[in-house]
């Protein structure tokens, strides 16, 4: 999208939108043992993939959409964790920096300068099958280490911090990190999952027995073939109905 073209719609685009309400969403993989988050270049600092919900789109349809269009996949682990309102939430002198780096003209009065609430998400996803996109603004984008964040907009470190505190929680009480790697996986990689996540060593026979007696997986007939020395059994998980 040329620059007269990302203006035009910056200034078009609260006749299509809320105003005041925006869904952020953490997006998150895993690669070679680290967490990774999706993230967009917004001139010397980066933000977390986000949009505004239509005037004729629910919430969670506008968390849909954003997500489809960063990640090319469809169906997606989704979910709301925390709402983002504090009275004084306006990052006015942010976007104005942010239009200087990219060429944009900046207005006091441009409908984004106002007060806003952010819907944050968090989405886990096989990294290894997204294909990110820049967005309607074409932005480039790059993979971060989860806990290594580099310097962002706004409070979208907070909001990343935020869902990966969230993901701790949740993978305790249900069985979703799964979402996070290939269709196909082994025991040693849901292991080494959680131990990543929850940032401490997990026994892994215990481990092991706790996640079977689930019933959640399939263990299937064949080995995992790239490996050294054994070679584990690959999983999936089961199909709804044989839960």
């Amino acid at each position: 999208m040329a620059l007269l073209d990302i203006y035009q719609y910056l200034q078009q685009a609260s006749e299509w939108y809320l105003p005041h309400v925006s869904v952020d969403i953490t997006i998150i993989g895993f690669q070679e043992g680290t967490l990774k988050v999706l993230l967009l270049d917004s001139g010397e600092k980066w933000t977390l993939p986000g949009g505004y919900i239509g005037k004729e789109e629910s919430m969670n349809d506008a968390a849909v959409r954003v997500l489809e269009d960063r990640t090319g996949l469809t169906g997606q682990y989704l979910k709301l964790f925390q709402v983002f309102g504090d009275k004084s939430r306006n990052f006015k002198e942010d976007i104005r920096e942010m239009f200087r780096q990219q060429g944009f003209e900046w207005k006091e009065d441009l409908w984004i300068n106002d007060r806003y609430i952010s819907m944050a998400y968090y989405a886990l996803v096989d990294l290894d099958q997204v294909h990110p996109t820049g967005g309607k603004m074409n932005q480039p984008h790059a993979w971060h280490d989860l806990n290594d964040l580099p310097p962002m907009w706004m409070d979208h470190a907070q909001i990343a911090q935020g869902a990966l505190e969230q993901l701790k929680r949740d993978i305790t009480i249900e069985q979703i990190s799964f979402n996070l790697l290939p269709e196909e996986f082994t025991m040693p990689q849901l292991h080494r999952l959680h131990e990543t996540i929850l940032d401490k060593k997990l026994e892994r026979s215990r481990f092991q027995k706790k996640m079977l007696a689930l019933n959640l997986f399939e263990r299937l007939p064949k080995l995992k073939e790239d490996v050294p020395h054994r070679k584990p059994y690959l999983y999936r998980i089961k199909d709804a109905d044989d839960h």
